[in-house]
């Protein structure tokens, strides 16, 4: 049975196969040979980087950016890693407008199952039991509507739709989820 953990080092080399599976750690910024070789070179830095997350962040534009502090939590089943949940524990200006509280991703062979929604559901219910917040922002590409029903399944409410502030063109839907 699939659940939320904490990143751990018995998962590494099923979070290896899954970047190598096509598993992308940003919908802003896909993984290359690059970024997969660095994980790949070090990856106890690498599980040190999640579990203390750093204080300073590079944007999409390339500019360095304030982090919110952030939990990174692993879907796993038995040693096999299958996606995660970021918990941000507050929204900045950027993170209000894209981003929202909580991202999630599952790797290719765990799409379409289930998983997706469940990590979601366990990632509300760590919420719940860790942060002082009363609901969560969710935020969407309106072309990813396996994502948005994922979101509807868990509570969420579509408030508004905002032009991307990253991708010119591209719009975010907002969803809200009381807790």
């Amino acid at each position: 049975m699939a659940q939320l953990v904490r990143p751990a080092e018995r998962y590494l080399a099923s979070f290896i196969e899954a970047l190598h599976e096509g598993y992308n750690r940003d919908t802003l910024r896909p993984e290359t040979p690059e970024t997969i070789a660095q994980v790949e070179a070090d990856p106890m830095a690498f599980l040190q980087s999640q579990l203390n997350p750093p204080e300073t962040f590079v944007q999409p534009d390339g500019s360095l950016g304030r982090a919110v502090p952030w939990t990174p939590l692993w879907w796993v089943e038995g040693d096999r890693f299958l996606g995660t949940v970021h918990v941000r524990h507050e929204l900045s200006e950027t993170l209000s407008k894209v981003g929202g509280h909580v991202g999630y991703a599952m790797r290719p062979s765990a799409r379409g199952q289930g998983h997706a929604s469940a990590a979601l559901a366990a990632g509300l219910d760590w919420i719940r039991a860790n942060l002082p917040l009363t609901r969560v922002l969710l935020t969407v590409n309106p072309n990813n509507p396996h994502s948005i029903r994922v979101i509807e399944k868990n509570g969420g409410v579509h408030t508004q739709t905002i032009p991307h502030i990253w991708r010119p063109g591209e719009q975010a839907l907002h969803y809200w989820i009381d807790l």
